[in-house]
């Protein structure tokens, strides 16, 4: 039997698995990093502190920043105008502009009507601050992985909670200023417990996740969903009242149902019980629709599972 490993370990000559790999100078960080450089630098908006804060804004064209639901930049705080304050182009330079709003536009702690901007800028809008940069090829990926990060479940390919709900209350002020409707879609599965008390929770994750991007491949284009926690799941349908969350609930119902799941040779069968309700038919605010919806779905659960309920 050997001593004190291999030769190369004696000798101090790390293994393959050690070594540092040379990078291929034509596609090497140095001319990755010079190409960046290069770029245009673009300016972004980001949101340092209130309810939507982490979310960026990338400025292209004229925005205006407020309360209204159609505003380019939407801000939920209280003290935020409906519209508050125009982002401006003003030929290589951007501008901050007041629309005359009650609590005024703040920048780097001096009140004023409007100001040019520049890279690090802190403009307060109510108690909302936003930081106005100028950003890089490199800097603007990082940054769309970063907000990713924030915004994505990994297992599921769906929003985070925090995010849905954000995006749900956007719809919903929507809908009520153009006497619209929006639907909610509450989903649990049925049959997880059983894979992971026979299989595992690995093979349960499988499902769940798999179930998610179902779920995303039927609702893309016409909805925003979440995985909330575990195997539930939600769903916001803007323009859509009951009877229509009902139609799109039965083709979730069949996405999941119709096609087991598999890994590693397994055949993982599960099934899907939906909840539904709509602004403004059942319920005017954001809470008391996501508690009709989760009714339903229980309702849907106690009449044998695996259908869909209002």
């Amino acid at each position: 039997m050997s001593q004190g490993g291999d030769a190369r370990s004696r000798s101090g000559v790390p293994n393959d698995s050690l070594r540092t790999l040379k990078l291929d100078e034509g596609a090497s960080v140095r001319d990755e990093l010079y190409r960046s450089i290069r770029d245009d630098r673009k300016p972004v908006l980001v949101v340092m502190s209130g309810n939507e804060i982490g979310a960026r804004r990338k400025l292209s064209d004229n925005i205006v920043a407020g309360r209204a639901p159609d505003a380019g930049l939407h801000l939920s705080d209280a003290g935020v105008s409906w519209h508050h304050a125009r982002f401006e182009d003003r030929g290589g330079d951007w501008a901050v502009v007041d629309l005359g709003s009650t609590n005024g536009v703040t920048v780097n702690g001096k009140k004023c009507a409007e100001a040019i901007l520049k890279a690090n800028d802190r403009i307060a809008l109510g108690r909302t601050v936003l930081r106005f940069e100028e950003q890089d090829a490199i800097a603007a990926a990082y940054d769309e992985q970063m907000e990713r990060m924030v915004s994505i479940d990994d297992l599921s390919g769906l929003l985070l909670r925090r995010r849905f709900d954000r995006e749900t209350s956007l719809l919903l002020d929507a809908a009520r200023q153009k006497g619209g409707a929006l639907g909610l879609i509450v989903m649990d599965l049925d049959g997880v417990k059983k894979i992971n008390d026979t299989h595992g929770h690995v093979y349960g994750a499988h499902v769940i996740g798999g179930a998610g991007h179902r779920i995303g491949d039927v609702l893309r284009g016409r909805a925003i969903a979440s995985r909330f926690g575990g195997d539930e799941f939600c769903a916001a349908v803007a323009d859509a009242d009951a009877d229509k969350c009902v139609a799109i609930a039965h083709e979730i119902l069949h996405a999941i149902g119709d096609k087991p799941f598999e890994k590693d040779g397994l055949v993982l069968r599960v099934g899907v019980s939906i909840g539904v309700a709509s602004f403004p038919a059942d319920a005017t605010d954001a809470a008391t629709l996501f508690r009709l919806a989760d009714e339903a779905m229980y309702r849907a659960k106690q009449a044998g599972k695996h259908r869909v309920s209002r």
